[in-house]
C-alpha cells in the first residue's frame, strides 16, 4: 500500500530550498510579484503558511488594507462635498413623530459662516421632553417668524446646493413634515450624510442591522476634536457636523490618527 502524498514542506525543507514565508520576506524588503504564486506550503501544527521563491519576489512596497482603503473613500467624499460647496444643515424640532415641526434650523456654508440661522415659531407647543434635549422654550419661540417666513429664504439657500446633515433622513423629514403643516411644497433636496461617512470611517460593524454602527453626534466630535459645549443647539451641532467633515477631509491616508495616552496617575 503506497503511502498518502505529503503535501506540506517542513520548515528545514522550505529553508533549504531558499524559500520564505511573508513575514520574512518583509523583514528583507521584499514582497511577493504581482503574478507570485506560493511555490509551496509548511506545516506548522494547527495549518500552514505559504513560502515563496526569491525570484518570484520584488522589493516592498506598502499597499493599504481593506479597512484603510475604506477610509480612503471616506476620506475622499468629504473632499468632494467641501470643495462642491456643499452646505451644512442641522434642525432642531418639537420632537420625533410624525406630527412635530422644525423650531429652529441652521444652515452654514463650508467656511462656517452661518447663511441662515433662526429659532422658528411651531404651531405646537414644544413638549417639556424636547426642552429637555434642546433647551428651546415656548417662551424662546414665540417672537420668533413662523415656517411660512423662513420657507422661501430656506428654499433659496439650498436650491442647486447639496446639503449635508447629521442623521440627513431625519432633518429632511421633519423639513417636509414642516412645509406640509403649513401647505407648502418642500424643495427638494440633493443631500449627503455626515453620521454615515462617520460610520464607515470608524469601522464599528452593527451584526444585528447589518450596517456601520451609527454613532451620536457629540460623540464623532469629540473623537475628531470638535466638540462644543452648547451641543443640541441648531448652530452648535451644524459647527459639530461640518467639523466631523473637515476632520474626515484631511485624513486622506486613511490612517487613524494615534490614540492619545493618559498617563496613569499614582496615589502616594
Amino acid at each position: 500500500m503506497t503511502k498518502p502524498r505529503r503535501i506540506h514542506l517542513t520548515p528545514a525543507e522550505s529553508a533549504a530550498k531558499g524559500l520564505r514565508c511573508r513575514t520574512h520576506l518583509k523583514a528583507d524588503r521584499l514582497m511577493p510579484g504581482p503574478d507570485a504564486r506560493p511555490a509551496g506550503t509548511v506545516w506548522q501544527g494547527r495549518g500552514a503558511y505559504d513560502v515563496y521563491d526569491l525570484a518570484d519576489c520584488v522589493p516592498y512596497r506598502w499597499q493599504p488594507g481593506p479597512a484603510q482603503e475604506r477610509r480612503q473613500w471616506v476620506s475622499a467624499c468629504a473632499q468632494n462635498l467641501i470643495s462642491g460647496d456643499c452646505l451644512v444643515l442641522d434642525t432642531e424640532t418639537t420632537g420625533v413623530g410624525d406630527d412635530d415641526e422644525v423650531c429652529e434650523i441652521t444652515i452654514l456654508d463650508v467656511t462656517g459662516t452661518p447663511i441662515l440661522d433662526t429659532l422658528v415659531r411651531p404651531t405646537q407647543p414644544i413638549p417639556a421632553e424636547a426642552t429637555a434635549i434642546h433647551r428651546i422654550t415656548d417662551a424662546m419661540v414665540a417672537s420668533a417668524p413662523s415656517w411660512p417666513e423662513v420657507a422661501e429664504q430656506y428654499a433659496a439657500v439650498v436650491a442647486g446646493r447639496i446639503v449635508v446633515a447629521y442623521n440627513t433622513a431625519f432633518d429632511d423629514r421633519l423639513l417636509r413634515q414642516t412645509h406640509q403643516r403649513h401647505g407648502l411644497t418642500a424643495p427638494e433636496l440633493v443631500t449627503d450624510c455626515a453620521m454615515l461617512l462617520y460610520a464607515a470611517w470608524n469601522g464599528e460593524w452593527d451584526k444585528a442591522r447589518e450596517r456601520w454602527r451609527w454613532r451620536k453626534l457629540i460623540d464623532a466630535a469629540t473623537d475628531c476634536g470638535v466638540a462644543e459645549d452648547r451641543a443640541h443647539r441648531a448652530l452648535a451641532d451644524a459647527r459639530m457636523t461640518l467639523g466631523v467633515l473637515r476632520y474626515l477631509q484631511r485624513r486622506t491616508n486613511g490612517r487613524r490618527p494615534p490614540r492619545t495616552k493618559v498617563a496613569a496617575v499614582l496615589s502616594g
